[in-house]
């Protein structure tokens, strides 16, 4: 029995590790959202089942640590398409487990497969493991199970047994990347395990380990894709380019290490088989965070850290504790020895079991929310068993999640206390079925594309939580199967995750009938053609790298140039697009023209044709030099910089741009005079940032090319505090956030057990916003601090969260029926919203718990309502409590419907500066384009719009102002303006 994840990590984690995760040792995580299972055929109608109470299953075995198991293997064929078999393909197995360490799984065991393509790997871990292989001339797959649709399937190994059996199946049409892995010197690092694909990029992995000179080459599907690098010593590193066409540079940096030790807060002794989790909270790019497995002394090491702020936190069966504040890490930096108190917590497993019948469900998650504002889960393992360890005291709300069945609609809470709870159960449904193929235009199978069913509500109806979206995959055959689903209407959609396809503008609307699958759907992609073109510029010179975007109205299409220039779009659908090019997250213009110009070239794409394009842009040969510094004028050699262009719009402030450490580019490190260089700039003003990814940072403005500019970092500060709860006492666990909205500077921690104290290390001289966030209350607060100021004293008292309650209506004052509502802090990311408080028949929510101050409230409609809404993104402050009613909130109905063009006004509105109060924005214009619908109505720059249609765009309805100016072509819109008059422009095509 293994346990997966006893503690969500951050999303500022999870964004990094999902493409090193599902590459090298994550990929049972994302098969919860891929994988299908076969499943029993109901011979009833379906329904979702019956809330379960605990039932009396054989109690589950102690966690074992699978590195004292006999080891394992798996044994198979591959084949071609054809069915004939593959010698010299590359096969790998990928563990996935929670209780081995990341060093137990750094390096995949792979085998080649013999003249009559048979393999085996030995030596492998008793646990999970996704296979995959790859072979010259080949796209990438892992295993799947049987002759079924799905994108892949984890295989189970016992100890000291053999899966045989475990055959995959290659396509035709890969292509063959080469590249290096170089450290910050541009030397060669030999034997760093080189990686492309995964689930994400719907293929299988390809696994390389580079040469002597650091040499690698990998096969891969046509596309642009992300290949990650990692080595012994070192933190991993990326690039991004065209397949076929670009030779690949990884650049390595020289790790960062957490160590530590893990003891009981009861009596300081070392806690073994402890999972101690590193969580990055500084930013959401530039590396993540690892997982170490503590020994028995209990001892932790986590290696190969980009350099920044981490949070520890350890999750064992019987204990869970925090370090009491981040540890920030410089480049190359191994930390002091940390010791993390765990404090007494338990574990709670049991199984999930399909009903009627009784088998396992062998694939899904179970996850609980609590008191906590951390989310607890794991994975469903091959038996049905469900094992979740590191709990405190309380009750915790069940979702369960098993992939092709129907959870019931709500589960009973589990009350924890302070002693395992081993004999929990919870029952599946088996539900009933879409099938049916995805074929191009021509009627030939697409296979790689993945399908969706989601729930077409009628009438306003709310969703269902038993009836959530099913996600499936198309096969060789094109086939798909998406499984788990009661009687009712349906939006069937198929999209890419790879390389862009043609898929269909509209969803196709289906009805699964009582006491039957729906068989023979399907699903057609557009008549495509291809699109072949280079980027250069003035001089003639290729511009490599560059992302070549195709846009028409409601669809997007892209291609990477290869180092000569040149780039291929293999499958576009018929029509006319704008064929423009970015770099590094910058609009590459053509000679001449500003931000504010339309970019680009138009061109037609008819189906089964070959349209040609040429983009010709400025020349990037720009190059900004310079030196980095401390306080005390002595370089600085471990400093990162990066140089971004300043947007020349109207429509921007100017000056610095949100913080974005780029993935894909080498770093910027100075030398030992703390010099640096950044080259292969095009024109116009950057600002230019040095930072110590461990603390630290300076910028300056508006410089020039050719220019040499000193940065001059000085020295860091500290901030410290207490929180504490209205009435007294403290909360046991919360989160701050510290925001410096002039220069996007964000810090991140969560606290647990520390009597409400709080501190941040290592921080930029700054005006700080701090937002804490707990169970029993919010606040937020406003902060300086000064160049290597040490503060302490901030007191934080939270404001109780409240019950508020409020309607949704349309613009005629009708009640939205079915509407899904949150209300958050910060900004709002929603993945799947069938748990949120939905609208009644009168239009009428309540959301318990809100948090008070600033806030963002979501309001969206049920997907496929008879009358579609807008989403609805609204800022607000809230005060009082603990009830507080808001005014109605108003929802236009979606103007542009799927599969319409929205059209062009002309005009565009002026972005407000970062530290601006959202509360208080205005729609000024910013610029009018010459002949354009505004310029043809007499709109002017610097005219304040306060009403579109006759309704108000001010003040708390300001949000109405996205919805009811996003309108088809021909449509006329009625502007009213802050100077006393109305203007009238009718929407026109996109230039």
């Amino acid at each position: 029995m293994t346990n997966r994840n006893g503690g969500r990590e951050g999303r500022s984690r999870i964004l990094w590790f999902l493409p090193i995760g599902l590459g090298v040792a994550g990929l049972a995580w994302a098969t919860c959202l891929e994988g299908q299972i076969e499943k029993p055929v109901a011979a009833e109608p379906v329904k979702a089942p019956a809330a379960a109470p605990s039932a009396a299953l054989p109690a589950a075995p102690l966690e074992i640590d699978p590195r004292k198991l006999a080891k394992a293997a798996i044994a198979g064929t591959v084949r071609d398409d054809k069915g004939q078999p593959i010698a010299g393909a590359q096969v790998c197995a990928i563990a996935a487990n929670g209780l081995l360490d990341a060093r137990d799984t750094f390096t995949p065991p792979c085998a080649a497969s013999e003249r009559d393509g048979h393999y085996r790997i030995e030596g492998l871990w008793a646990v999970r493991h996704s296979v995959s292989a790859t072979a010259p001339g080949h796209v990438p797959a892992f295993y799947t199970r049987g002759d079924r649709p799905t994108r892949l399937d984890m295989v189970a190994l016992a100890p000291g047994g053999e899966a045989l059996g475990i055959d995959i199946t290659l396509r035709g049409g890969g292509v063959e990347i080469v590249g290096v892995v170089k450290d910050l010197s541009g030397g060669a690092v030999e034997g760093a395990v080189v990686s492309a694909g995964g689930v994400f990029a719907g293929t299988g992995m390809a696994f390389a380990t580079s040469g002597a000179e650091g040499q690698f080459s990998l096969w891969v599907a046509p596309g642009q894709p992300q290949v990650f690098a990692r080595a012994d010593g070192y933190a991993p590193g990326s690039d991004r380019g065209a397949a076929p066409g670009h030779r690949f540079e990884l650049y390595l940096t020289p790790e960062s290490v957490l160590v530590g030790k893990v003891v009981r807060a009861s009596d300081g002794s070392p806690v073994e088989g402890a999972k101690v989790t590193a969580e990055r909270g500084d930013t959401f790019f530039g590396g993540g965070g690892g997982v170490s497995i503590t020994d028995a002394g209990g001892n932790f090491r986590i290696s190969q850290l980009s350099p920044g702020a981490y949070k520890p936190s350890v999750t064992a069966d019987d204990a869970f504790g925090m370090a009491a504040e981040q540890v920030v890490l410089g480049l190359g930096e191994t930390s002091q020895s940390l010791v993390i108190e765990a404090h007494p917590a338990t574990t709670i497993a049991g199984a999930v079991v399909v009903t009627p019948g009784g088998a396992s469900c062998p694939q899904g998650q179970v996850t609980l929310r609590g008191g906590s504002e951390r989310e607890f889960g794991a994975e469903i393992e091959a038996d049905g068993r469900v094992r979740i360890p590191g709990l405190l005291p309380g009750t915790y709300e069940v979702s369960v999640r098993c992939e092709g069945f129907v959870s019931a609609e709500k589960y009973p809470p589990v009350a924890v206390v302070d002693r395992p709870i081993e004999d929990l159960r919870w029952d599946v449904a088996p539900g009933r079925a879409i099938r049916g193929t995805v074929t191009t235009a021509k009627g030939e199978p697409a296979p790689g594309l993945t399908v969706s069913a989601r729930v077409k509500i009628d009438g306003g109806q709310a969703s269902s939580h038993a009836r959530g979206p099913a996600f499936g995959d198309s096969d060789a055959r094109g086939r798909f199967e998406l499984a788990g689903l009661l009687p009712g209407k349906y939006e069937v959609r198929a999209y890419t995750t790879g390389t862009p396809r043609p898929t269909p503008d509209k969803p196709l609307e289906v009805t699964l009938p009582e006491g039957q699958d729906l068989e023979d759907i399907r699903v057609e992609l557009l008549a495509a053609g291809q699109v072949r073109g280079e980027v250069r510029d003035v001089h003639g010179n290729p511009v490599a790298r560059a992302q070549v975007s195709l846009q028409a109205p409601g669809r997007r299409t892209s291609a990477m140039t290869g180092d000569d220039g040149s780039f291929h779009v293999a499958e576009a659908a018929a029509g006319e697009y704008r064929v423009s090019a970015t770099r590094d997250g910058i609009k590459l213009r053509a000679p001449g023209t500003g931000d504010d110009d339309v970019q680009g070239v138009k061109v037609t794409v008819a189906a089964d044709a070959v349209a040609t394009v040429k983009l010709v842009v400025e020349t990037g040969n720009g190059k900004i030099v310079g030196v980095v510094r401390d306080e005390g004028g002595a370089p600085v050699s471990d400093a990162f910089v990066e140089a971004t262009r300043e947007s020349e719009s109207a429509r921007g402030p100017g000056g610095a741009l949100p913080r974005f450490f780029a993935l894909n580019d080498r770093p910027h490190l100075t030398d030992p005079e703390g010099r640096f260089a950044v080259e292969e700039l095009f024109p116009g003003k950057y600002t230019v940032r040095a930072f110590r990814r461990g603390g630290g940072e300076t910028s300056v403005e508006h410089v020039a090319l050719g220019t040499e500019v000193t940065l001059t970092i000085a020295p860091t500060g500290r901030l410290a505090g207490t929180v504490a709860l209205k009435g007294g006492g403290a909360p046991q666990e919360f989160s701050a956030t510290l925001v410096d909205p002039s220069s996007g500077y964000q810090r991140t921690d969560r606290f647990f057990r520390t009597g409400g104290a709080w501190s941040f290390a290592e921080l930029p001289a700054g005006d700080y916003k701090l937002s804490v966030s707990a169970p029993e209350g919010t606040q937020d607060a406003e902060v300086s601090l000064g160049s290597g100021e040490e503060r302490s004293g901030v007191r934080v008292e939270l404001a109780a969260k409240v019950k508020l309650r409020g309607t949704v209506v349309d613009l005629e004052g009708a009640p939205v029926v079915g509407a899904a509502v949150r209300v958050s802090q910060g900004q709002v990311f929603v993945v799947d919203n069938r748990d949120l408080p939905r609208t009644d028949a009168q239009g009428r929510f309540e959301v318990e718990g809100a948090p008070v101050g600033l806030v963002t409230i979501l309001v969206a409609a049920p997907r496929g309502a008879a009358a579609e809404y807008s989403q609805t993104v609204m800022t607000t402050n809230l005060a009082g409590g603990p009830e507080i009613e808001l005014a109605p909130i108003r929802v236009a109905k979606q103007r542009v419907k799927s599969g319409e063009t929205s059209g062009d006004l002309g005009y565009a509105i002026k972005l407000g500066a970062p530290a601006a109060d959202p509360t208080q924005r205005k729609f000024e214009v910013a610029l009018v384009r010459p002949g354009s619908p505004a310029a043809i109505a007499g709109l002017q720059a610097g005219d304040v719009i306060v009403s579109v249609d006759g309704e108000d765009v001010t003040g708390e309805r300001r949000y109405l102002y996205d919805q009811l100016t996003r309108v088809p072509v021909g449509t006329t819109l009625r502007l009213g303006l802050a100077r006393g008059v109305t203007v009238e422009l009718t929407a026109d095509t996109t230039p």
